[in-house]
């Protein structure tokens, strides 16, 4: 047996992959657990699968109560161990911490209770059946077993076990004996919803979101997992009480869900008059007969109706609610970044970028809050937490469980940007012509950043006291106050770094442009970085620079995150060629430079070719060649890319990590690059890119790619290898070591200094 309570779970660079992640939440139950590890210890396999496990073990107890017991649990050499200290005491979110640790680490993820305990032949028979049937999820039975002083009449099946009708494909499907694809949770983007995670339904929810996208469910019945039943839960009180939760989970999950028929309420109150009425005359007859099972079978049902309707009504029952308080209180960590626009605000890779990190922390249990020092919020109302972030900002309010944009300027600057976004082509190029010769005016081709001013400085300084966060990040050095003023509880102050700075300054000095602020420098750069714990680069060519600049701060990578599935060929459209890129300076000049000097030699000898351009740097382009189709922004770049023969980026400057190179590679699209484009990847053998800098070369390299040949599948195959350093799994694993030394997050009690 491994187990990163003794290593890491990475290894020189490489993540350790399994065949399926078995996973179990477990909140004080340190006894059960034992119990079940070690029937899990014993688990067989048919014929010659003898399938690698990881097997996590998320801890939802605030105390840690399970860490000794996974430390002293000895597992034969096939499984690989993994002990995560979440301590939220919520289940849907100590699943999604699950889901968080097993997308990219194997392709199936089984999750079991932790007062179950597995038959011998569970796991394979899972595995079998999803083989079998190629479902997307899997799930058996969960059998009571009852201790010897239960009554007769409490061991029906329907009181305690869960069973089905025999094999064959289901609706719904609960998470106690469950197997199911981590490409689809990681395609779909499927979570378990927090809010449900003390009522519970969060398991009924989730497979309801994957049948809806087209996900289908396979009952297996010789997949079975036994339930000890304990003496508490063998009363009438406590049936009629999981009843009634039952059913109100069913009310609040037909209650205005998005995307669902604006009838299901009315079908749910219909059908609890049903229940009721049913479970009313079956009380009559029970009682009658004397048959205290058939009455408690029939009370359950006027229970889980009365719940049914209290559910439509927004009431929830907190069945599942915390044990009794420990000695002490440990609340979830917290983290506030503070950036100057929100992540939705432009679908620029830096963006990007913060998406990823916002999510990531979120994923594993902290409670994240961004504060927003500008009016570029990305949204003008949303719902409070929604996506597991909590928004600040001087112009923004929260209101009746909603936060609003109130700042006039920032309604406006929302306003004025979303319809930008959805004018005509040449009224977008006839406004971008009036906003270049502005910035021309002003002396200005390419604004590096905006330092905040006092005011703006006071509020960050005020809000990170409200928060009161273990982890302050800024999203890049023009985010960092002066003074930069933190509360006692912050541990860790850290940069997220989307490229070096003065580097990308003189990039485009180098090039005739003018940047403001004018006079920056790397001394300016070094005195921001001097005041941080921790630097994140987003590509492994910064991390010399910005260790030279930050002497005192640890630097970590933290390459994007692009989650995604490689485009199948079959819908690949010969011939066509693909630019991604927002309305930034160095993305114009580069498409400029490219259809002036590339694109008539390409079409010449490749008449068919066809260049499609997606992303806002279409309003700052005029008239363009034969062949080239101007997109716009698109509802789903993947689509894009699954259309797409070659995709090309020929930048000539800036500086960081490229993000539309990085997600060509991770689509498995071929991609021709530049020097400057492939900046942060030149390490990557063999490369999964073509370079070209000069006009033939990068001629001959797309023509080469769109030919199909030998040369299109060695850059396929390389993609296909690179792509697993941008994946969730890979991209933080570097950081969240840090913190977890670092004593921060739910990772802090598994630190172990590296020797």
């Amino acid at each position: 047996m491994t187990s990163t309570l003794d290593r890491p779970v990475e290894s020189d660079g490489e993540t350790l992959l399994a065949d399926v992640v078995i996973g179990i939440v477990t909140h004080r139950r340190p006894g059960p657990l034992r119990a079940l590890l070690h029937r899990l210890a014993e688990l067989e396999s048919a014929g010659d699968r003898t399938p690698r496990v990881l097997l996590l073990v998320v801890d939802n107890s605030p105390d840690s109560e399970a860490r000794p017991v996974v430390a002293t649990t000895t597992l034969p050499d096939r499984f690989t161990v993994e002990y995560v200290a979440h301590g939220a005491g919520n289940i849907a979110s100590g699943r999604n911490a699950v889901l968080a640790h097993a997308v990219g680490r194997a392709p199936l993820l089984a999750l079991i209770d932790d007062d179950e305990l597995p038959a011998a032949d569970w796991l394979d028979r899972l595995l079998d059946a999803q083989q079998r049937t190629s479902a997307d999820l899997v799930i058996g039975p969960v059998l009571a077993d009852y201790p010897t002083e239960a009554p007769q009449w409490v061991r029906r099946p329907v009181f305690h076990s869960v069973v089905g009708d025999g094999p064959g494909w289901v609706a719904e499907a609960h998470a106690g004996n469950l197997l199911l694809s981590t490409g689809l949770v990681r395609r779909l983007g499927l979570r378990f919803d927090e809010t449900l995670g003390r009522s519970g339904g969060e398991d009924q929810l989730f497979s309801r979101q994957a049948v809806a996208a087209g996900a289908r469910i396979w009952f297996e019945p010789s997949a079975v997992v036994h339930e000890p039943v304990p003496a508490d839960r063998l009363s009438v009180r406590y049936l009629l009480r999981r009843e009634y939760r039952k059913g109100g989970t069913l009310g609040i999950l037909d209650r205005s869900r998005p995307g669902w028929p604006a009838g299901r309420p009315v079908r749910r109150v219909l059908v609890a008059g049903y229940w009721a009425a049913a479970g009313l005359t079956a009380v009559v007859r029970a009682a009658v007969m004397r048959d205290r099972a058939r009455l408690v079978e029939a009370l359950m049902k006027v229970t889980r109706a009365a719940g049914m309707v209290a559910g439509l009504r927004g009431r929830t029952y907190d069945l599942y609610g915390a044990a009794p308080a420990p000695a002490r209180a440990t609340e979830r960590p917290r983290v506030a970044v503070v950036a100057a626009e929100g992540p939705e605000y432009q679908r620029a890779g830096h963006g990007q970028h913060l998406r990823g990190i916002l999510a990531h922390h979120r994923d594993l249990g902290y409670d994240v809050a961004l504060l927003l020092t500008g009016p570029r919020t990305g949204f003008l109302v949303r719902r409070a937490g929604q996506d597991g972030l909590t928004y600040r900002a001087p112009g923004l309010r929260t209101v009746g469980g909603w936060e609003v944009v109130t700042s006039p300027a920032a309604v406006a600057g929302h306003v004025a940007w979303a319809v930008f976004r959805r004018l005509p082509h040449r009224v977008q190029t006839a406004i971008d012509r009036v906003r270049t010769a502005r910035r021309s005016r002003a002396d200005v081709d390419h604004v590096l950043g905006t330092w905040l001013d006092p005011a703006t400085s006071g509020w960050v300084a005020r809000e990170l006291g409200t928060v009161a966060p273990e982890l302050v990040l800024f999203n890049t050095i023009f985010s960092v106050p002066e003074p930069l003023v933190l509360p006692p509880t912050v541990r860790v102050t850290g940069l997220i770094s989307h490229d070096v700075v003065h580097e990308r300054a003189d990039s485009f000095r180098a090039a005739g442009h003018r940047v403001e602020p004018a006079d920056f420098a790397a001394e300016h750069e070094a005195a921001v970085l001097a005041r941080m714990d921790l630097v994140l680069a987003i590509q492994w060519d910064d991390v010399a620079t910005l260790a030279a600049l930050a002497p005192g701060a640890a630097v970590v990578v933290t390459p994007v995150v692009v989650d995604v599935e490689p485009v199948s060929s079959e819908r690949v459209r010969s011939g066509r060629c693909l630019f991604v890129g927002s309305g930034s300076l160095h993305n114009v000049e580069a498409l400029q430079w490219f259809l002036r000097e590339v694109w008539p030699e390409v079409r010449r000898r490749r008449p068919d070719a066809e260049l499609h351009v997606v992303g806002t740097v279409c309003a700052r382009l005029g008239s363009v060649p034969a062949g080239v189709v101007l997109r716009g922004e698109v509802r789903s770049l993947a689509e894009e890319y699954e259309r797409a023969a070659v995709a090309v980026a020929p930048l000539r400057a800036g500086s960081g990590l490229k993000v539309k190179v990085v997600e060509a590679i991770c689509h498995g699209v071929p991609i021709v690059t530049t020097t400057v484009g492939a900046q942060g990847l030149g390490g990557l053998r063999p490369a999964p890119y073509r370079l070209a800098d000069s006009a033939g070369e990068f001629t001959d390299a797309v023509v080469d790619l769109l030919a199909d040949g030998p040369a299109r599948r060695d850059v396929e195959t390389a993609a296909r290898t690179a792509a697993g350093l941008f994946s969730p799994g890979r991209a933080y694993a570097e950081l969240d070591r840090f913190l977890a030394v670092a004593g921060v997050g739910s990772e802090a009690a598994e630190a172990t200094p590296a020797a």
